[in-house]
C-alpha cells in the first residue's frame, strides 16, 4: 500500500489547520506524527481516514483519489481516536459482530470503563486488520498490559506490511516503536526523517517544544 498526499491543505471557515502538506507513506512505515497543540495532527489524520476532505490538494491511497466515492479504499483504514468508536447501548460481543458484518466478515459496552473501551477497538481492529492504520493519542486511557496489548498489534500490522501513524504527545514511547518521524508545527511539517541512532536531528528540532530548564 502506498499514501500520497500532494499540496494538502484545510480551512476551518477562516482558520487554516493544514497548509501544503505533501507527504508520502509506504508499506511497514510506523509513523510518530509529533507537534504542539493545535499544530494539525488530528486535522490530518481525519483527512488521512477520509472524516474529512481536503479544502485543497489531493490524497491518494494506491494511486486511487480518496474522495467520498471510494468505499473500498475507506474499508482498507482503521482509526482508533480516544472515544474509540465504540456504541455504548451495545455489549463488546455486539459491537464486534456490528463491525466485522460491516466489513463483510464473518465472526453493554455503556458500562464499561474508558480503558475497556479502548481495548475493545483494539480487538475490533484486530478482526479488520486495516491496511492503514490511524491512532490519535491512544496511550492515555490504557493500563501497562493495555499498552503493551496495543504496541503488540500495532507491530504486527506493520511487520504485515500494513501502515501506522500515530500522534501522540508520548514523545519517549512511541520513538521506541517508530520507523520514521514526522513534526508539524502551524499546520506544516517542518521534520520528516527515518528513526536513527544517534537522532540528533530529530532531538533538535523536537526541543523547540520542551519547556524550557530554569
Amino acid at each position: 500500500m502506498g499514501v500520497v498526499l500532494r499540496r494538502v491543505s484545510k480551512a476551518y471557515g477562516f482558520l487554516w489547520a493544514l497548509r501544503d502538506v505533501n507527504l508520502t507513506l509506504s508499506h511497514g512505515d510506523f509513523v510518530a506524527l509529533l507537534g504542539p497543540n493545535g499544530a494539525g495532527k488530528t486535522t490530518l489524520l481525519r483527512l488521512l481516514c477520509a472524516l474529512h476532505y481536503p479544502t485543497s490538494g489531493e490524497i491518494e491511497i494506491d494511486g486511487e483519489p480518496l474522495d467520498r466515492g471510494k468505499i473500498h479504499l475507506r474499508s482498507a483504514i482503521g482509526f482508533l481516536s480516544p472515544d474509540g468508536q465504540i456504541y455504548d447501548k451495545l455489549t463488546a460481543r455486539e459491537n464486534l459482530r456490528f463491525f466485522t458484518s460491516l466489513s463483510g466478515k464473518e465472526m453493554k459496552s455503556a458500562e464499561i470503563s474508558h480503558g475497556m473501551k479502548c481495548r475493545l477497538a483494539i480487538a475490533k481492529w484486530s478482526l479488520l486488520k486495516p491496511r492503514f492504520f490511524l491512532l490519535d493519542e491512544p496511550y492515555g486511557v490504557l493500563d501497562g498490559p493495555g499498552v503493551d496489548l496495543l504496541e503488540s498489534f500495532l507491530k504486527n500490522l506493520c511487520h504485515g506490511g500494513a501502515i501506522v501513524v500515530i500522534a501522540t504527545h508520548n514523545v519517549h514511547r512511541v520513538l521506541g516503536l517508530c520507523t520514521r518521524a514526522l513534526i508539524l508545527q502551524g499546520g506544516g511539517i517542518i521534520f520528516d526523517e527515518p528513526r536513527r541512532e544517534p537522532w540528533k536531528s530529530f532531538h533538535e528540532a523536537f526541543a523547540n517544544f520542551l519547556p524550557s530548564e530554569a
